[in-house]
């Protein structure tokens, strides 16, 4: 063998896939055929794995090598083993396969606070998924043939054809086709569209147009135009479209669910695709999600015939295995449940769970999985975060907008935006997912589920936790459900998620005294500013004790103007001081009377009122 070409020479060339697997400290073996040009080869990095869905490829590598250890990205493997062809091969690129365990895993970066940290639970569970399919590990191979790297059009299966002749026919208003990878979901909207739109307008919409299958991207013309969701939604509001167009959204899972709900009341039919194993989330908690959201008529349509690959296909099976995919919780009243039960249970209650979770569950440092069983089977869990406990000098450069250390993320927010200064030195457990069974929701379970928790964590003697945080998109429903559970609300942020579509809510439950002073000052700071803050839509009136400047404000001022707390974060005292100094601040009529955005010179409209708060301090010092 002869060294290694440059497209697999450093860590930095992640490219694609894995099957057979090839693993090696003698990976510099590695060469190319006589008749392969190194140009012929695409590099992807992990980041941009999601370029390739809807592609095929005969075969591909998947780069696991790293300047630290090695590097695993469990959504790009997934997506790029989804391209392979049938009889195609997929090649792990695996350094310290003995040792693997071992290994730092640059991956951790990514969901673990960015710490480099070791695998090794994960990396047993993957050893012991490529064992169950009898893989080969080897440090050399045969190199396949070249194939054709095309997309193209291939004669509808029968159940492609039964959706794509009924469909259009059907008296029901919201269409939702379902698939796994590789069912040619995707196609057969398009191939609808294209149909449809001989007769009707059609509109196309989904997380980007960069994330459109190419065939999509082939069929856009005048009457079948593609419009992102936040143009798509400013459209609507604006009524400048037509509610008679079709409407297809695909991938909609990806989407959140109060946009897509908007969207299904908007136009008169709507056809929405999503990949059932989607690597966002998964597409099945979707399926339970979005239809109680509708106030129309819906049908679900399914695709599980494959057309990349053969059924039984073993590189679909294995990464159904590995991303935890391929059946129900197995629970065992004789033992613990265990993280991949736990995996399971978050992937069947919540629509966004991805395969980040999986690693994280895996491997992530201070996590507490807490489960509720019954009769043998995991009915329940909570999969909470330790936070907190940081010195006073790290909290008060928080406060100052100074630092931002991983991790915390309730106390954080809370020190930052919410002017307490003391919340990351308290010790806290945030609940990062609570999960109930589907078919065993609306019993109660849940609250028992938090009550016991409660009660755990309240017995922890090191370190003795103050209180317990929560954060959540908010809705009517899951603001009673933990309000039922005792928790106060503390904060609702002012910028939607992007995943849920909803303001994010802070709710808190104390546990020590500590714990119950921080909690209503928390709360009736909260109170106190709630009627200021213009997200806030609770009919709260301003009355004048809400807009005196109190000790927490002018403390508030001072690192406005002499740190770097932001405008959004110091927003409430500075709208006091507006009221109080209205002519000094005149110019912020527009912004905190008629709720006006910033300038478009924002960072010099702030400096220049950082300047004049600075004034103000001086003179009231004086």
């Amino acid at each position: 063998m002869t060294s290694a070409p440059d497209f697999l020479e450093g860590a930095e060339n992640f490219s694609h896939i894995i099957l057979p697997i090839l693993s090696s400290d003698k990976e510099k073996n590695v060469t190319l055929p006589r008749n392969h040009k190194i140009s012929d080869w695409q590099k992807i990095p992990f980041s941009n794995a999601k370029t390739l869905l809807g592609t095929e490829h005969p075969f591909a590598f998947f780069d696991m090598r790293a300047s630290n250890g090695v590097n695993f990205h469990l959504e790009a493997f997934a997506i790029v083993a989804g391209t392979i062809q049938d009889n195609g091969i997929l090649y792990l690129i695996c350094p310290h396969w003995h040792n693997l365990s071992e290994q730092m895993d640059e991956d951790a970066l990514r969901w673990n606070d960015n710490k480099l940290i070791t695998t090794p639970h994960f990396y047993h569970y993957f050893k012991q998924c490529i064992h169950e399919f009898h893989f080969e590990v080897t440090s050399e191979f045969s190199y396949p043939t070249s194939g054709q790297n095309l997309v193209e059009f291939r004669q509808f299966t029968p159940q492609q054809q039964n959706i794509f002749e009924n469909l259009p026919l059907d008296h029901a208003d919201i269409h939702l086709i379902t698939a796994p990878r590789g069912r040619g979901k995707s196609t057969l909207a398009g191939k609808l569209a294209e149909q449809i739109a001989q007769k009707m307008p059609v509109i196309i919409t989904s997380r980007s147009q960069a994330a459109l299958p190419s065939f999509w991207r082939m069929i856009q013309s005048e009457h079948i135009q593609f419009f992102p969701p936040d143009l798509l939604i400013k459209q609507i509001e604006e009524q400048a479209l037509n509610p008679q167009s079709w409407l297809f959204i695909d991938e909609a899972a990806s989407l959140p669910l109060p946009l897509l709900v908007k969207f299904c009341e908007f136009f008169h039919k709507v056809v929405l695709t999503t990949t059932t194993h989607n690597y966002e989330g998964t597409g099945r908690g979707f399926s339970l999600k979005l239809p109680p959201l509708l106030t129309r008529s819906i049908k679900q349509w399914q695709l599980t015939q494959p057309l990349r690959w053969q059924e039984n296909d073993p590189l679909e099976y294995f990464v159904e295995r590995l991303l935890l995919l391929d059946d129900e919780v197995h629970y065992d009243h004789q033992k613990k449940a265990t993280k991949t039960d736990f995996y399971r249970l978050l992937a069947a209650a919540h629509y966004k769970t991805t395969p980040t979770d999986l690693r994280r569950l895996f491997d992530g440092e201070n996590q507490i999985l807490f489960p509720y069983s019954g009769n043998g089977q995991l009915l329940g869990g909570i999969w909470a975060i330790n936070e907190g406990g940081l010195d006073n000098v790290l909290s008060q450069a928080i406060w100052r907008g100074e630092r931002r250390p991983q991790g915390s993320l309730v106390a954080q927010y809370l020190c930052y935006q919410g002017n307490l200064p003391e919340a990351p030195q308290l010790y806290s457990v945030r609940i990062s997912r609570i999960a109930v069974e589907p078919l065993f929701q609306k019993q109660g379970i849940g609250k028992r589920l938090v009550s016991d928790f409660i009660l755990q964590i309240s017995q922890q003697k090191q370190p003795l936790v103050d209180f317990i945080s929560v954060s959540f998109g908010q809705t009517e429903a899951l603001t009673h459900f933990w309000q039922q559970c005792g928790f106060e609300l503390v904060q609702i942020t002012p910028n939607k998620e992007a995943s849920s579509g909803y303001y994010s809510a802070m709710m808190l439950y104390p546990l020590t005294e500590k714990g119950k002073q921080f909690v209503e000052k928390a709360k009736m700071r909260f109170s106190r500013n709630q009627a200021l803050l213009p997200h806030i839509q609770n009919g709260s009136q301003k009355m004048a004790e809400d807009l005196k400047l109190d000790k927490a404000d002018w403390q508030d001022l001072y690192g406005f103007a002499y740190a770097q707390r932001s405008f959004q974060a110091s927003y409430t005292s500075l709208k006091r001081l507006y009221w109080q100094y209205p002519a000094q601040f005149s110019a912020m009529k527009g912004i905190f009377e008629r709720e006006e955005p910033l300038p478009n010179n924002k960072k010099q409209w702030i400096n220049h009122y950082r300047t004049l708060v600075q004034k103000i301090l001086q003179e009231n010092d004086g």
